[in-house]
């Protein structure tokens, strides 16, 4: 039994949340999922008991979460974010980071102290990496204000699942944006990012960037290709584990640590 929330429910990582929910506390567990995208009122969110749409950002999609069960929650998983990616992370801008912060990291205070929550699970990624310093934009300073926040008191436990790259929105943005950038290589200042597109084709560059991400991760942390089935593990391991801060994942490799990663560590 137990009640959920699911804030991006229909994306990677809250399929994810909503198959360990399903698979840890049974098909009693009352899963309430929130998506916002175009409004289809026949659309509901795989596997979840209630699906409601709207911008969590308004009160009155919260409201709205609210009076299915008065609020209370024995996790809420905060899976969606929205911001700009495609620039290196040193060059965003203050208003860009802001925006990104709006969907991607404000909401989750706001809704901790809205609703009855035993435990939050936020969610970031490995952006510390060169390959994503170079290219993770506003983005990397949502995901740092993340990481602090899971290191922070608050009404419920702060729990963070970090990530490897795998196949979502953020990853699908970077990649097109970089496509834009590949036609006029010698405009790309980040010499690492250049080095994949200088007399190359967009898509041979960045199928090699890819690649290079790949390799990054698998020197730094031990394994990568991160997929939809090691998310869902990463989950099933927060479950077994008492409080913990994050819970790592990257490929088939799963580990808890209790560092934030720090931006200034790196530029």
């Amino acid at each position: 039994m137990g009640n959920f929330l699911v804030i991006g429910g229909s994306g990677v990582m809250g399929q994810a949340a909503i198959k360990a929910v399903r698979k840890k506390f049974g098909s009693d567990a009352n899963i309430i999922a929130n998506w916002f995208g175009k409004e289809d009122p026949e659309f509901t969110v795989e596997g979840a008991d209630k699906t409601i749409f709207g911008d969590i950002s308004d009160k009155n999609c919260m409201d709205k979460i609210k009076s299915e069960n008065t609020g209370h929650f024995d996790y809420m998983f905060y899976a969606t974010a929205l911001g700009e990616v495609g620039v290196p992370i040193k060059e965003a801008e203050s208003e860009s980071i802001a925006q990104s912060n709006r969907l991607s990291f404000d909401p989750i205070s706001v809704l901790e102290e809205y609703f009855d929550i035993k435990t939050t699970v936020a969610y970031s990624t490995f952006y510390v990496i060169r390959h994503q310093l170079a290219t993770y934009g506003a983005m990397g300073y949502s995901k740092e204000a993340i990481e602090k926040w899971t290191l922070e008191v608050g009404k419920s436990n702060h729990t963070c699942i970090r990530a490897g790259l795998f196949e979502s929105q953020s990853s699908r943005g970077i990649k097109l944006l970089l496509r834009k950038s590949a036609k006029n290589p010698e405009n790309i200042k980040d010499p690492l990012l250049k080095s994949y597109f200088s007399g190359k084709s967009s898509k041979e560059g960045i199928k090699e960037f890819e690649e290079g991400i790949f390799r990054e991760e698998k020197e730094a942390y031990g394994d990568c290709r991160t997929n939809a089935e090691d998310l869902y593990q990463s989950h099933l391991i927060l479950f077994e584990s008492e409080n913990p801060k994050f819970v790592n994942v990257c490929g088939k490799k799963i580990w808890l640590s209790d560092e934030p990663q720090l931006l200034k560590d790196y530029f």
